[in-house]
């Protein structure tokens, strides 16, 4: 009993000391009060700029919002829906500035704030701010979409670099700083990074006029002795029959506009004693000397220009005029002029070869007057008699009549070409063909006329390569109705052959497109045969142009090609 008594006092005092433990323990619990704010309230709901709504994560407490391009972020109204109570500085419906970067929007209410950061940006504006072209600036037209440059007359039009400045966000081609030929307008197009919205712009430049003598006469006459101006060699030559006085000169001068000149105008010079300096000064104070020498010459006349108009110079044709102008300036001791109306058969007696030649417009008739039937025979009898012929342009009409393109009698004829007066953009380059696959004869590979031309980088002879073209074909097909005059294939080789066998011809070249002799006649040598006496070159070339004034301000790269095929045909034919 008292070991029992010991164990139920034990039991009892473990008993109290336990729930003295726990209770203790329980007085020293913390209490905690809860400090996360309550942003259920302060969010803002929507952000608005333009109607356009930005997107916003709250998460992260930022606003993002891309506008149209072009927009001005420097000045934007903001409008935002928040909860009720709540306010945010900057406030709904105020002007807030993007341009130097994000934003932050502070949210507040029932005490508690939060930050949003707003970005807002623009899609690039399609524009160009700034446009020169070295130190000149050019005037930007906005409005229309316009650039106009001036720059000096030294300046290499055809390869200048321009630099521009376009906003960030775009893009632009062609780029700032590539050469470009501004001949004609060039069009710049800047396209914003939104992928869509664009603008084109077009870029003209103006030159400044050159300092250059235009016209160097001895009168008001449209017929009295002209100069023969070389800018690239800074001389002036003027012809006079023998027997001319050369001592009191008074020349009528022209030069570009706004220039210079000295001595002036109209005052008379002494020019039997050499040759005479004119210094002529355009607006921007570049000098250009000209030796200017005046001559009495007695022409020999075996290189004869027959046209319409009374002289050289009043030949109303651009085309036609340049092509009788090239011959008098370099074949002057040579050369003499015959007005088609009063052609005589005693006028061609000392004459070696003539270059038949004209274009017009709206009409194959040779411009200033035409030439008659009674005309066209004394050539024919010329040529007969072994008098040498060049035939090309709407001239290439006369063959009909002179009737030397025949096979059993049968006349090879030509219908003319292109008579339409405004020509036509292209961009290729028009010339004669290089080589053929099926290769041609010596006499036809090597001949002399083609001597010394600029291949470029091609591998024919481009004649022309100006984008807008008159488009003058004359060709002669071989096939068609001709096809039975001819025992070969139409364009193969042994249709060549057979044509020149038959017409005692040499077929030089046909055009660049077409690996074939045998299609036709393109640039043809016509040797003597039967009662026709003379040599006749034949050229039916579209390419042919002797003058780019009329065609849209186009230029030509291989001028220098017609010329130097006129000067072979000349040499060949004299000699």
């Amino acid at each position: 009993m008292k070991n029992i008594s010991k164990v139920i006092k034990l039991g009892l005092f473990l008993f109290v000391g336990m729930l003295f433990t726990v209770t203790l323990s329980c007085n020293d619990d913390i209490t905690f009060e809860d400090q996360v704010p309550d942003y259920a309230y302060s969010i803002i709901r929507s952000f608005d700029i333009n109607n356009q709504s930005a997107t916003i994560n709250h998460s992260t407490g930022t606003i993002t919002l891309t506008l149209p391009a072009g927009t001005n972020v420097s000045n934007l109204t903001v409008n935002m829906s928040l909860p009720e109570g709540a306010t945010v500085e900057p406030a709904s419906g105020s002007t807030v500035d993007f341009s130097e970067g994000p934003v932050v929007f502070t949210i507040s209410n029932n005490g508690v704030s939060r930050p949003y950061t707003a970005t807002v940006a623009a899609y690039g504006d399609p524009k160009i701010m700034t446009f020169s072209i070295g130190e000149n600036d050019g005037v930007i037209d906005q409005e229309n979409a316009t650039i106009q440059v001036t720059v000096g007359s030294e300046a290499n039009i055809k390869a200048l670099a321009p630099q521009y400045t376009i906003p960030g966000g775009t893009t632009s081609t062609p780029q700032s700083g590539v050469a470009q030929d501004f001949t004609n307008p060039v069009k710049y197009t800047v396209l914003s990074n939104d992928g869509f919205t664009g603008k084109s712009y077009f870029v003209t430049v103006t030159q400044l006029k050159k300092a250059l003598i235009t016209s160097f006469k001895t009168g008001t006459d449209v017929c009295s002795v002209t100069g023969i101006i070389d800018d690239e060699t800074s001389t002036i030559n003027l012809d006079f029959p023998a027997g001319a006085d050369l001592s009191a000169i008074a020349p009528i001068i022209e030069v570009t506009e706004g220039s210079t000149l000295s001595p002036a105008s109209g005052v008379a010079q002494d020019f039997s004693a050499g040759a005479i300096e004119y210094a002529v000064t355009n607006v921007e104070g570049i000098t250009k000397t000209y030796t200017v020498n005046a001559r009495t010459i007695t022409s020999s006349n075996k290189i004869a220009f027959i046209s319409g108009a009374d002289c050289v110079e009043s030949i109303s044709e651009p085309d036609t005029k340049a092509a009788a102008l090239w011959l008098k300036a370099n074949y002057a001791e040579d050369f003499v002029y015959l007005k088609a109306s009063a052609l005589t058969s005693a006028d061609l007696a000392n004459t070696k070869m003539v270059l038949l030649y004209w274009d017009n417009t709206g009409s194959q008739d040779m411009p200033d007057g035409g030439i008659t039937t009674d005309k066209v025979e004394i050539i024919t009898n010329y040529y007969k008699a072994g008098g040498h012929l060049m035939v090309e342009g709407f001239a290439i009409n006369l063959l009909d009549d002179i009737g030397r393109i025949n096979i059993n009698g049968t006349l090879l004829t030509n219908e003319g070409g292109n008579t339409n007066p405004v020509g036509g953009e292209n961009l290729d380059a028009w010339g004669l063909r290089g080589s053929y696959t099926t290769p041609s004869p010596a006499a036809s590979a090597n001949h002399p006329i083609l001597a010394g031309l600029d291949q470029g980088t091609t591998d024919y002879y481009p004649m022309n390569n100006a984008n807008y073209k008159e488009d003058r074909n004359f060709g002669i097909d071989f096939g068609g109705e001709y096809n039975s005059l001819f025992t070969q294939p139409h364009c193969s080789e042994e249709r060549a052959l057979e044509f020149e066998t038959a017409t005692n011809s040499v077929l030089i070249r046909w055009y660049e497109w077409l690996d074939a002799r045998g299609c036709g006649i393109g640039l043809a040598e016509f040797k003597p045969q039967g009662e026709y006496q003379g040599t006749m070159i034949v050229n039916t070339g579209g390419w042919l142009e002797w003058s780019m004034e009329d065609n849209n301000g186009a230029v030509n790269d291989y001028q220098g090609n017609i010329h130097l095929l006129h000067a072979n045909v000349i040499d060949y034919l004299l000699n």
